[in-house]
């Protein structure tokens, strides 16, 4: 049986050419793109999964009530607190600081994470050297991952030797005690180099932050034995916040204010529902592009049901049953699905490394791992071969053997089959159009991000990172803005807690007008340098900028109003974004300007509104920013560089020249603002990239099933064109009935995709705070392209038959 099956399966392949290649062509494309899809999908899915007992693993999040989404962090002595409440939990916490490996003359920038007593009875990492249980029981112990090993001691055994560790300015020696296993790709947790927690770290000054429920900082793990542990806590982690959080947090109860929840860690890459909805579309994507390819399938194996008619005619005169038939047709399928899928994974391998970078990934195929890709393109295949294949071999079998060979015509389905065709060929460009209205609202969303005004100038500015260094003192910093005002091209220079890409001096407190009603609203705390805002190229919507000239402009050092108790309150002077002139309650910015707000019991004075400056994602909302000037030192700063006539690399290296003579020992981190804007927008530009390439191919799957179904047809139209051209129809009269045949399903696809899209891509954008208009413009456009598109495919065939002579067109059959 298997043999006859193979053997009928050959000759319908050699016997009709163009439909069996464009069937397996069809197929093996709609499976190389679910297959490279998946990929992305499974890649997205399995972050931290690598980590042995991660799906027992919970990170805390504090939830400050009403105040955006919770933060990946918690108090610093939450863990020390948990254990002594809990004591059969585990729990741990990951301190991530700036630090500096100092070997010999070279200093090296690095992220350096302190990690308490109880990390590895949490984290259960792989360990390639030492023993895990002593790794970190001294205080001078340092674990590295072996890229770092590797990086510091080459091929030599780093076990036992030594670093020097700078934190905040404070070198230490370390001996290393143990060496990780690398992370993998698949993971927001790289665990490159620990040092344990001292109480020196939270001691002194250190004391008021790391038991202040207010200041979060660390990030707290726990580990459960079991499912209905992780329950018993969350469930009682008010209780625990009242119990130890009302110090800090009034009126009680304190969990009414600040909170805490607790997330799976294998959760924790798509906790985001913006980002969870992505990979779900990427996902569809693949699955549609499947299904268009098993719909190609059924379109062309009916269409050509007529071909095999007299073949099941005459099977069946001799013994066929119906059963046996549709046994070898859907054996045929299942053969034509597995030539389709070795294929299709040939083309996955050849696409990878294109997609990949498409997508800045690192996705790659196994095939004999525990993440094989086997068993998916096993599945493919067979749910392809059942589904696409059931109902032509139902059509193919149910074949009466005298109608067939009295006929002179094979039969080709009927009213029935045509509708059916026709059919499946709405549901193929419903789909291939709402892929290409979603293709070209990314495309144009991703435009606009690239152009719409951000509140300040693009062109010609760096950014410093590591300008708030704990290795430069205040008088360095002073002394690299001088030299850099005085470098060629240069206009501007300054410094803020505040830059494009990050927020790492922001404070929120409550803030309200003099004389309102309630604590406030929150708004986010800025300190900045004299010329922040020229250097930047703010707009000055009311009143004038911050300078020392005025009085009441400068802040003592980095003061900060409502929170700092340390200095007394004063009237201060400061300048509002608009949208804190909204969420303060004024009515334009004119209004806002010379009015008194406070924060606390601290009075501010408003001498001047700015534009929104967007430094933020752009899918988060431009905070409410109230700006103070502060011309003493400015711990947390990044400095901006204004230039003209240079390109950022000559300014760059320029820069550096003045950086290494004033900081020798600590290397400089700039880039351009362009550069800093492309991280914000660079996962939803590798997404889009993937989305983009499943929808064109997915369309262009389309197009091949339309391309087969329009030859198939006009084929078998020949005598009746031949009868029409006798009674006097034109070439153009024809060309126009053939064309609006083919075209009336691809018309009325229109109907079912643009609803769907409308409603989709609406969602989609509605994630951005700056986005486009989802105009008209987008669905005639994809409507014309498809029209043209399918014009294209069908136009050349039915110019033939339309053009070919009757008396030949009678002879036909």
């Amino acid at each position: 049986m298997l043999a006859h099956t193979l053997l009928t399966f050959y000759r319908s392949l050699t016997r009709h050419r163009l439909y069996s290649a464009l069937n397996v062509l069809g197929l093996a494309v709609g499976i190389a793109v679910f297959l490279v899809l998946w990929l992305d999908v499974r890649f997205e899915t399995s972050f931290e999964r690598w980590i042995p007992h991660a799906t027992s693993i919970y990170e805390l999040r504090t939830d400050f009530i009403g105040v955006g989404p919770p933060t990946p962090n918690t108090m610093g002595a939450t863990a020390e607190e948990l254990r002594g409440d809990y004591p059969q939990i585990n729990a741990t916490l990951d301190w991530i600081e700036a630090g500096k490996i100092r070997q010999g003359a070279t200093t090296t920038s690095e992220e350096v994470e302190v990690v308490d007593s109880n990390f590895f009875n949490v984290f259960d990492l792989p360990m390639v050297m030492g023993d895990r249980a002593r790794a970190l029981s001294s205080p001078d112990d340092v674990v590295l991952s072996q890229t770092k090993a590797k990086q510091y001691f080459g091929a030599s055994n780093p076990i036992g030797q030594r670093l020097t560790i700078a934190r905040n300015g404070k070198p230490q020696d370390y001996r290393v005690s143990g060496v990780l296993k690398d992370a993998p790709r698949e993971t927001d947790q790289h665990f490159d180099i620990l040092i344990p927690l001292t109480p020196q770290m939270t001691s002194g000054d250190e004391q008021m932050y790391w038991r202040g429920w207010g200041w979060v900082q660390v990030s707290t793990y726990l580990r459960f034995d079991s499912a209905e542990q992780a329950a018993a806590l969350r469930h009682d982690l008010d209780n625990f916040v009242d119990r130890h959080a009302s110090k800090d947090v009034t009126p009680p109860p304190a969990h009414k204010t600040l909170t805490l929840r607790m997330n799976p860690l294998v959760a924790r890459h798509l906790l985001n529902p913006r980002d969870a909805a992505v990979v779900a579309a990427i996902g569809a994507v693949g699955l549609l592009t499947l299904l268009l390819a098993g719909v190609n399938y059924v379109n062309l194996a009916t269409a050509r049901a007529g071909l095999r008619a007299r073949e099941v005619a005459l099977r069946k005169v001799m013994g066929a049953t119906r059963p046996a038939l549709i046994g070898q047709f859907m054996g045929e399928a299942l053969a034509t699905a597995a030539l389709s899928a070795l294929i299709g994974l040939a083309l996955c391998e050849l696409a990878l490394p294109l997609v990949s970078a498409a997508g800045g990934l690192a996705l790659k195929i196994d095939y004999f791992q525990s993440d094989s890709i086997l068993p998916p393109v096993l599945i493919a295949m067979v749910v392809v071969a059942l589904g696409a294949g059931i109902y032509p071999a139902l059509v193919l079998s149910r074949f009466q053997p005298a109608a067939v060979l009295a006929s002179a015509r094979s039969p080709g389905g009927g009213r029935i089959g045509a509708r059916i065709r026709e059919g499946l060929v709405l549901i193929q460009f419903a789909i291939a159009i709402a892929f290409t209205i979603a293709t070209a609202v990314i495309v144009g969303q991703t435009d606009f991000l690239r152009h719409v005004d951000l509140g300040f100038k693009r062109d010609g500015l760096i950014i410093v990172r590591n300008f708030d260094d704990p290795d430069i003192t205040d008088a360095q910093r002073a002394s690299l803005l001088d030299a850099w005002r005085t470098l060629p091209h240069v206009e501007m220079a300054s410094a803020g807690s505040t830059s494009p890409g990050v927020q790492e001096g922001n404070v929120s407190n409550k803030t309200k007008r003099a004389g309102a009603p309630g604590t406030g609203s929150d708004v986010n705390y800025f300190h900045v340098q004299e010329g922040f805002f020229q250097t930047y190229g703010a707009r000055l919507i009311a009143g004038r900028f911050l300078d020392r000239r005025h009085g009441g402009d400068d802040s003592p050092g980095d003061h900060f109003p409502g929170i700092d108790a340390a200095h007394p309150a004063a009237l201060l002077n400061v300048v509002l974004n608009t949208k804190a002139v909204s969420v303060l309650g004024f009515r334009n910015a004119s209004e806002a300007v010379g009015q008194t707000i406070y924060s606390g019991a601290d009075p501010l004075m408003i001498v001047g509104v700015i534009d929104d400056l967007r430094f933020v994602s752009p899918h988060a909302p431009t905070p409410p920013m109230i700006i103070m000037l502060s011309t003493g030192g400015l711990p947390g700063s990044l400095a901006a560089v204004r230039y003209v006539g240079v390109d950022p690399a000559t300014m760059i290296a320029a820069m550096d020249q003045q950086w290494r003579r004033i900081v020798p020992a600590v290397p400089i981190r700039a880039r351009s603002v362009e550069d800093s804007l492309d991280r914000l927008y660079q996962d939803d530009e590798q997404h889009g990239r993937l989305f983009i390439i499943g929808a064109v191919l997915a369309v262009l799957i389309g197009c091949v099933g339309l391309y087969g179904l329009a030859s198939f047809n006009t084929a078998r139209r020949v005598r009746e064109i031949g009868i029409r051209k006798t009674l006097g129809a034109s070439t153009r009269d024809i060309l126009q009935l053939l064309i609006t045949q083919f075209l009336r399903p691809v018309l009325l696809a229109n109907v079912i995709a643009w609803p769907l899209a409308w409603i989709a891509m609406r969602g989609w954008l509605s994630t951005f705070d700056q986005r486009i208009g989802l105009g008209p413009a987008y669905f005639l456009g994809a409507m014309a392209l498809t029209l043209l598109i399918a014009v294209g495919t069908v136009a050349g065939q039915a110019l033939a038959v339309a053009r070919s002579e009757p008396a030949k067109a009678l002879r036909h059959e």
